[in-house]
């Protein structure tokens, strides 16, 4: 066995591996990169050394190129996932319909509890409407755990959160039990909500809510989940208690969300500490 090959192929899948975690705890802390210099970075090193580590074993005998290729493809397989899926990160903006001093579209849907639901139940309330993929999305799960959070900044104006995304009655019920969240979710599984608003991704790189695995404690879909879509664009609006949309926030990059501090901004911009 080619011994250097072996290492230069282990080295580059440890670098990839130290690479995406690095990224994802980014992703826990609410600090996702617009550029992860970093994860590209560690790509890059373990393609090569992949390529490098399988090109100096040629000359061995197979059961001697097995133990530097396996590590080798596995580099190479999980680098081609990470650029398919960032190849894929941006939404079709400009499509919204509604803009700030709107009054919201009239809508129905139904809560994870089976409740109906409708924009009667908005009355007289602010509320932060969040628009989001599915259970399913690691970077949707960790913003709404953040909503949580914050629940004391959102006390303190008055603001109650409501997220709504195609899941089912099922997946939102058992995606507040996963994450131990606190707000209100709302089901659109026909993404007709999702459709009056204009928010729709009509082909957008994801999965279903079942089934999916937990890494870094987010959600991850399997690799034969993983398919093409309609789905929300991530989205923002906070509505005061007259049914005014008072704010929005999307992004053309699926991955990226308003910090912290920007929603406290907001809140702050709209409702004045009233």
């Amino acid at each position: 066995m080619n011994t250097l090959a072996l290492l230069i192929s282990l080295t580059g899948l440890i670098v990839l591996i130290l690479g995406i975690t690095v990224y994802f705890y980014k992703l826990i802390q609410n600090k996702v990169p617009k550029t992860p210099i970093g994860l590209f970075f560690s790509i890059f090193v373990a393609t090569t050394s992949a390529i490098y580590g399988l090109y100096l074993s040629i000359p061995n005998e197979i059961i001697n190129v097995l133990p530097i290729a396996v590590p080798a493809i596995l580099s190479i397989i999980i680098s081609s996932l990470f650029l398919f899926v960032f190849m894929n990160k941006k939404t079709p903006l400009g499509n919204i319909k509604v803009k700030i001093g709107d009054s919201i579209i009239p809508f129905q849907s139904t809560s994870a509890q089976g409740h109906a639901f409708s924009q009667e139940d908005l009355k007289n309330k602010k509320i932060l409407l969040k628009f989001f993929r599915g259970s399913w999305c690691p970077y949707c799960s960790r913003e709404l755990t953040m909503f949580d959070e914050m629940q004391s900044d959102f006390n303190k104006y008055n603001v109650e959160v409501i997220a709504l995304s195609g899941d089912s009655v099922e997946e939102a019920m058992a995606h507040i039990k996963r994450d131990n969240l606190g707000l209100k979710l709302l089901a659109d599984p026909q993404l007709d909500v999702v459709k009056k608003y204009g928010v729709e991704h009509h082909k957008a790189l994801g999965a279903d809510s079942q089934d999916v695995m937990t890494v870094f404690d987010l959600p991850f879909p399997k690799l034969n989940q993983l398919k093409f879509k309609s789905m929300s664009i991530p989205t923002s609006l906070l509505i005061d208690e007259n049914g005014i949309i008072r704010w929005i926030d999307q992004s053309e990059d699926y991955r990226l969300r308003a910090s912290n501090k920007r929603i406290v901004a907001a809140l702050e911009e709209c409702f004045n500490g009233k």
